[in-house]
């Protein structure tokens, strides 16, 4: 017989981050198993479960805090004051070594009320969730009220503990023990879900669901979901990962990882159990559930067998997942979620330690397309050794594998977890770890926790943030540029747009375009051309896209036309959302010399100052001028000119930045970034400064001067140079902005007059 008889399992209601890791709805897992552990040993057991108790809920805290659980007075009056004994689960969630707040009040009031009973502060380590290593020296002090920690899995110590304690006197040094990973899970008793109200199990469930208000969940628990693990532990040894938290010592691996795994039969039983309780969903909550590939077959017939959704929060292998076990999934598997960890193979091999072929990643990537499973993809940056031109090979595979299959490549930032081989990489001399004492979780998603050798805190937030445009360009819904016309009635010698046929292009064409690319989503539309105030349908063009529901109707123009009043008026109220007019120069010598025509100065202000009167308050006019070698030292004239004439955004267009531009007209890049952030400045609260063709490194200073990436679809640019062809050179391979960036305009064709023909 024990000598403690009567043991209380709590598991206390958990204040976390909005932006927690993990699953903390699911975190009481641990606690259930191990009431059943408890009650197969012969003790009386009573299970206190905040997760699952009649008002359940998940309750806003200053900040980005929640709690999760029953209100904590009404926890603390389920606990039993008559046991022997008392085992209070630690969780990540908790963020040991730091006295938790909760965690903290509940050992007060337990110690209070229990004064003789030995209290138990243990991990009950299941698997899947990260484990937040700390000494257990530092947990004894932050928690003095405790007789004994016990880290890790708790099922093998936990009882002889227990009886250890029997004798226990208040004062006496807490007992700190290291549990011992089982050598086999056959055998252990199923989670003691009979203890647990279900009912409020699920209603905690849906409380989150709505609580949290998140657009979509890649693994759901909304409806009937519960928690199971098929397996333990996890046989690879990447850098960042805090599985078989055992085997390790300060980050050093003193025991190989193995992986344990439960029988097919006593799956059966468990599954069937989940089932009978109500259960829809199961999350298997495994460290890495397909590693062995007869086990995971087992699994998938199990679910299909009781008919059960799963998901799998934790990942699988990639070069493990088959194209029966994709099959396996359709239908039933909400997102498929696989690690890449970096898009660097040397980094995947010489920092992660983690032996995967990326290839395998594209393989399910496409594969899950082709029957429409959501997949998600894991990459981070900003593990030490990495290179920033490693950082952007990262950045540059997660988009392009999002762009074509639609996988949703989430970056997060490399977390040095206490007690995984990253943190004592991170600790190593000479390198610069920021300390903290908070949430790890908000970390991996919201900003770095480690700088590199290479990319300090700032430059990996920035490395992000270029990513995230990137992706966001590639979700957005595409914006049109329709070249209305291919005549043109400048001469413009940089010009290499209109340097084609001078023609018309057909209506109706443009208009099938047009409703096609608005049922794809696209809302917004720039009419240009050549010169789109010479087309006869132009106003035909914006009222028909108007009725289609574009609301963002902009027009680039010479300004030429508007010069007559009654156009101007009729342009101004047509349903426009900006006119960009062509001012190249600050005065007419300077325009003339740049579109060819004489007179073309005095008509685009005319137009332009036409427009301004005209215009209803919801028609934003603008300015467009090149910035070229003549024109870059009178930009502040030009601006002053568009203030004047009525503008309230000046776009700078910076020419081919590295020669062969036209007649040796394009200014040095670095010159025109100047100019570009001077400029802004000194009209900071006057206009709005943008600049256009130039990277956004040229700008650093002010970055936002470079619009955001968009995707962008050209219709009728019969030239085939509507945008200029763009490359990157060596030096944008570290570059924080280069994943976003189409980097330089290059050479395009010179324009036919400059070669000695007429124009057309």
């Amino acid at each position: 017989m024990t000598d403690v008889k009567r043991v209380a399992v709590l598991f206390a209601p958990l204040d976390v981050s909005r932006d927690f890791i993990d699953y903390p709805y699911f975190a009481d897992l641990g606690a259930v198993q191990l009431a059943a552990v408890l009650r197969a040993e012969g003790r009386e057991v009573s299970l206190v479960d905040a997760l699952a108790m009649p008002g359940a809920t998940l309750r806003g805290r200053a900040g980005d805090r929640v709690e999760l659980g029953a209100p904590l007075d009404d926890f603390l009056a389920r606990v039993p004051g008559d046991q022997d004994a008392y085992v209070v689960a630690l969780t990540p969630f908790h963020r040991p070594p730091a006295r938790d707040r909760l965690l903290g009040e509940v050992l007060q009031r337990l110690r209070s009320v229990a004064p003789r009973a030995p209290i138990v502060l243990a991990d009950l380590y299941q698997s899947g969730q990260h484990v937040v290593d700390a000494p257990s020296e530092a947990l004894a002090a932050a928690y003095p009220e405790i007789a004994a920690v016990l880290r890790y899995e708790a099922e093998r110590d936990l009882g002889p503990l227990l009886d250890e304690l029997a004798t226990w006197e208040p004062g006496a040094s807490p007992l700190l023990r290291r549990g011992v990973d089982l050598a086999s899970l056959r055998g252990l008793p199923l989670p003691a879900w009979e203890l647990v109200d279900v009912a409020a199990y699920f209603e905690l469930h849906r409380a989150v669901v709505d609580g949290l208000g998140r657009p979509a969940w890649a693994f759901p628990i909304d409806g009937p979901s519960m928690p199971i693990v098929t397996s333990r532990g996890c046989p690879y040894r990447c850098v960042h990962c805090s599985s078989n938290p055992g085997t390790r010592v300060d980050g050093r691996q003193i025991a190989p990882k193995t992986q344990r795994r439960h029988p097919q039969d006593e799956l059966d039983a468990a599954l069937a159990r989940l089932k009978a309780l109500g259960a829809g969903r199961v999350h298997l909550l495994d460290e890495l559930v397909n590693v062995n590939e007869a086990h995971f077959d087992g699994v998938l017939e199990l679910l299909a067998r009781h008919e059960l959704a799963f998901e799998v929060p934790n990942g699988m292998r990639a070069d493990y997942v088959l194209e029966r076990h994709l099959s396996a999934m359709r239908g039933r598997l909400t997102t498929l979620s696989v690690s890449a960890e970096s898009g660097s193979p040397r980094v995947v091999r010489e920092i992660v330690d983690k032996q995967l072929d990326l290839a395998d990643i594209e393989r399910v990537a496409a594969g899950a397309r082709a029957i429409s499973l959501p997949t998600l993809v894991h990459f981070m940056i900003g593990l030490p050794g990495e290179r920033r031109a490693e950082i952007n090979e990262t950045l540059d595979v997660a988009a392009r594998l999002h762009e074509a299959t639609g996988a949703f490549a989430s970056v997060q930032f490399a977390t040095p977890l206490p007690g995984t081989a990253l943190a004592a990489r991170a600790a190593e001399p000479g390198r610069r770890v920021l300390p903290v004492i908070g949430d790890f979780g908000p970390h991996f998603q919201r900003s770095p926790a480690l700088e590199t050798d290479e990319a300090s805190l700032d430059a990996l937030v920035a490395f992000r943030e270029a990513y995230d445009e990137r992706v966001r360009a590639a979700d957005d819904p595409p914006a049109v540029r329709l070249y209305v016309t291919h005549r043109c009635n400048n001469r413009c010698s940089f010009c290499v747009v209109g340097t084609g046929p001078q023609v018309e292009e057909d209506l109706e064409a443009q208009l099938h375009a047009l409703r096609a690319l608005r049922r794809e989503g696209a809302r917004t539309l720039e009419l240009t051309g050549g010169e789109p105030t010479l087309h006869p349908a132009l106003f035909r063009l914006i009222a028909e896209a108007r009725r289609l529901g574009y609301d963002d109707v902009r027009l680039v123009t010479n300004g030429r036309m508007a010069s007559y009043p009654p156009f101007a008026r009729r342009l101004a109220r047509a349903g426009l959302s900006r006119v960009m007019v062509s001012l190249h120069g600050a005065d007419a010598e300077t325009h003339a010399a740049h579109v060819g025509v004489d007179e073309a100065f005095e008509q685009a202000q005319a137009g332009l100052a036409a427009l301004a009167r005209e215009s209803p308050p919801t028609l934003e006019l603008g300015v467009a001028c090149a910035v070229t070698r003549r024109t870059s030292g009178s930009l502040r004239e030009v601006a002053d000119l568009a203030v004047r004439l009525g503008a309230r955004h000046l776009s700078l267009q910076a020419l081919a930045a590295w020669g062969g531009d036209a007649d040796g007209l394009a200014e040095d890049p670095v010159r025109v970034g100047e100019r570009a952030v001077q400029l802004a400045q000194a009209t900071r609260g006057q206009l709005e400064v943008t600049v256009e063709h130039l990277p956004r490194c040229f700008v650093a200073s002010l970055p936002e001067l470079v619009a955001p990436r968009r995707r962008w679809v050209d219709v009728g640019d019969l030239s085939g140079h509507g945008r200029p062809r763009r490359e990157k050179r060596d030096a944008c391979a570290g570059c924080v902005h280069a994943v976003a960036c189409a980097g330089f305009v290059v050479e395009g064709d010179a324009a036919p007059w400059l070669r000695g023909a007429a124009p057309q």
